[in-house]
């Protein structure tokens, strides 16, 4: 979008951001010399947003110096070459962007004889210190996390990744919040097709404000109500550090803690930070658990339905009359009592993210007790319908990446609706429909299945078995300028 520059009026100005906002400070210095008697330079911020000892310091105590000498010139260009001592500043002479210059946390500084002003960076951001992760703990490995401070997030990634070839892209984004976005990316691994397709849906949000990662994740995406997860989340610096040597692309957002990792494939969310740590063979055991865990959280109470409604007749003899002495007892169909079974266990993980983390395990466990015995008691669920359910619940805690826990919870339900009334004839066809939905899906043209479908015999040796530090070559799926990571 084409803008037009605005003359700078000292005067008007000045008597502009006066009134304009009371949040904003101004500082008059006056000056005289033989070209102009009654000079004037005007310092604007806001206080909140600016290191106040360092503007005294480094640029009102030299202008200050400066100015009580008669004699001395002094323009926007002297200034910024010998006078003050800040190291971020430069020189702008549109008008139309001082007011944006100051919300930024900027100090402007304005001369009555001269057209252009300087832009000094003294901004001050209270924010927390380097965090310990929430979302992924690992026994093994750093413990620092990023927090809500860009500038604090960037200097962990480079603190890591110290190439010349790293490269770091900026974007404003939000009319209204002006937040600043990064895009990091190691220029000569990471695929030129992901790095300029984020860049340009980036440029092409048009938005009142963006104040998280999560707000800027849904513009990032073709299809807003997809619901499988295509952009990774990662809160964790040396993680990140390791997804950009594999070829990813990141996303920053000042005031958000959590970054987006693109592109991401199904077979990545059951990638544990542990998994980099320990023994290949720990790893791939406990990535086949998270595997085995993803298809009991999803299935689990719709083979239990399927088997008890419909399909009694592959069961040992003594176990379906089992089945129907405890069905009798009960006052719900199977359907029914699965349904409501996993309502009240969803209800109750909703309730634990609420309470406050000192005392949710203690509810959680005192909960299920008292629900789980209270119901068999009563008669209204039987034993191993809650057995079931419970095992189901638990198997949904074991995938690391939360996000690809929140679709299956919600197909649950719907695998048990086709289930309870079509038996496997509804599991298969639905259970189908969800793999045909994975197979077309792709992230930022990577196969959202790889490195199954399409299968590759390597990427399914490194990814899903191995993935280890220590591969010799990146993942063909990614499409990487340089294959290798390992040199011979």
């Amino acid at each position: 979008m084409e803008t037009t520059m605005e003359r700078f009026d000292f005067e008007k100005t000045v008597a502009y951001l006066k009134t304009k906002n009371p949040d904003y400070t101004e500082r008059s210095i006056t000056f005289h010399n033989e070209i102009l008697r009654n000079g004037r330079i005007e310092l604007f911020y806001i206080s909140q947003l600016t290191d106040r000892a360092a503007l005294t310091e480094s640029v009102v105590k030299p202008l200050v110096l400066h100015c009580s000498s008669a004699r001395k010139a002094i323009n926007a260009q002297i200034v910024i070459d010998s006078i003050i001592y800040a190291d971020n500043c430069r020189i702008e002479s549109d008008s139309g962007k001082i007011e944006d210059f100051i919300l930024l946390g900027m100090v402007v500084i304005l001369f009555s004889n001269d057209k252009q002003y300087i832009v000094v960076n003294l901004k001050k951001v209270e924010h927390r210190s380097v965090p310990t992760p929430q979302l992924s703990y690992t026994i093994r490995g750093p413990q620092d996390c990023f927090a809500e401070n860009l500038d604090a997030n960037l200097s962990l990634i480079r603190y890591r990744v110290k190439d010349k070839n790293m490269r770091i892209k900026y974007f404003e984004v939000g009319r209204r919040t002006k937040a600043r976005v990064a895009v990091i990316y190691i220029e000569d691994i990471a695929n030129d097709t992901v790095v300029n397709e984020i860049q340009k849906r980036i440029e092409r949000i048009d938005v009142d404000g963006i104040g998280e990662s999560g707000e800027l994740q849904s513009f990032l995406l073709n299809n807003k109500l997809q619901l499988f997860p295509q952009i990774g989340l990662i809160e964790r610096s040396d993680m990140a550090y390791y997804l950009l040597l594999k070829g990813k692309v990141m996303v920053l957002v000042d005031g958000s803690g959590i970054a987006l990792l693109a592109p991401k494939i199904f077979s990545e969310f059951f990638y544990s930070c542990d998994d980099r740590y320990d023994n290949s063979f720990f790893g791939l055991f406990a990535r086949l658990l998270r595997y085995a865990a993803i298809i009991i959280a999803l299935t689990g109470s719709s083979l239990f339905v399927a088997l008890t409604s419909f399909h009694t007749d592959v069961l040992p003899v003594k176990y379906a009359i089992s089945l129907s002495e405890m069905r009798s007892n009960v006052p719900f169909t199977a359907l029914i009592g699965a349904s409501l079974l996993e309502f009240i266990m969803e209800l109750l993980r909703e309730a634990l993210l609420r309470v406050p983390k000192q005392i949710g395990s203690a509810i959680g466990i005192v909960g299920a007790i008292v629900i789980g015995s209270a119901a068999v008691s009563a008669g209204i669920f039987s034993p191993l319908l809650l057995i079931i359910v419970s095992t189901s619940l638990l198997a949904s805690f074991a995938i690391p990446d939360y996000s690809l826990v929140n679709p299956f919870r919600l197909l649950k339900f719907i695998l048990l609706l086709f289930t309870g009334t079509m038996g496997f004839f509804g599991f298969t066809v639905f259970l189908t429909f969800i793999l045909a939905k994975l197979v077309s899906l792709d992230s930022f043209g990577v196969p959202y299945l790889a490195p199954w479908a399409p299968f590759n015999f390597y990427d399914f040796i490194r990814t899903v078995i191995s993935n280890s530090a220590t591969d010799p070559k990146r993942p063909n799926y990614l499409r990487t300028k340089d294959k290798k990571r390992k040199r011979e």
